[in-house]
């Protein structure tokens, strides 16, 4: 099953050279550019998460532990190490963080897989349960009214082509929900209709 992506604002939590961390939004209930939602209440994970830079699953950059869900979202806390040994991964933790530093990344991007939803009418879709897999701080701007303030956006659609096959097969269109879970076949998933 396809990785989706949610994208939030960050606020730089301490320029500490001894300790590089960050904090801000992973997720909030709030609707996308694409008009999707996550459920912060229905997310599960498992901390400490990866923290990756710009979605490089084999560049892992620091590390982040997510606070207890609440209606209004999920809170982070990320460290990016500080390297003394020469080589690549003392040259991409030191340039994450001088990006973060410096205000040229100013978002976060978590990378989730999609449990349970709901296709609404006006074409969105409501993520009721989504198990988070990473964090990754990424280019992509925030909302520009909100410091502190969730906007995400889908890197190539929600679902894979497999799985929406699948799903208007099963009849399952707007204002219906379904649940997916591991299993071999079309898309690597089940569909279990309610």
């Amino acid at each position: 099953m396809e990785v989706q992506r949610a994208y939030a604002a960050f606020t730089v939590k301490a320029l500490d050279n001894s300790r590089r961390t960050f904090s801000g939004w992973a997720t909030t209930p709030a609707t996308d550019r694409v008009g999707d939602t996550i459920d912060p209440l229905g997310a599960t994970f498992k901390n400490p998460l990866v923290l990756l830079h710009q979605h490089r699953h084999d560049q892992p950059i620091g590390r982040v532990n997510f606070k207890k869900p609440t209606a209004k979202g999920i809170e982070f806390e990320a460290e990016i190490p500080v390297v003394d040994e020469p080589g690549s991964f003392k040259d991409r933790v030191d340039t994450a963080w001088a990006e973060i530093k410096h205000g040229v990344v100013r978002g976060v991007s978590i990378g989730f897989r999609a449990i349970k939803y709901a296709f609404r009418d006006d074409g969105g879709i409501d993520y009721q349960e989504v198990e988070i897999y990473e964090l990754s701080s990424v280019s992509v701007p925030a909302l520009p009214q909100a410091v502190i303030s969730a906007v995400k956006s889908m890197h190539g659609g929600a679902l894979s082509r497999d799985v929406v096959e699948l799903i208007r097969a099963a009849d399952c269109g707007p204002g219906k929900t379904v649940k997916l879970i591991p299993a071999p076949g079309v898309g690597g998933i089940k569909l279990i209709k309610p």
